[in-house]
């Protein structure tokens, strides 16, 4: 996406860990000042790894955990 230098951008990438747009994958974005755009990026992790942990943990309610697994 190209950022227009005469206004101003909100980017929204969503959340690295807890995505709620239904894909699972970690999400980030990425200001390339030079060429002045932004660009959102999606990386693979070890999803059920992930959720074993979160599911391991006491502080942290199973729900967080099983989410991931769609997204939502």
């Amino acid at each position: 996406m190209k950022v227009d230098q005469n206004g101003k951008i909100l980017v929204n990438a969503g959340s690295v860990g807890q995505p709620r747009d239904g894909d699972p994958r970690a999400c980030c974005a990425i200001y390339d000042d030079k060429e002045e755009k932004v660009s959102i990026h999606r990386v693979e992790y070890d999803l059920e790894k992930t959720i074993q942990k979160i599911e391991s943990m006491q502080d942290f309610p199973d729900f967080l955990g099983e989410r991931l697994r769609y997204g939502k």
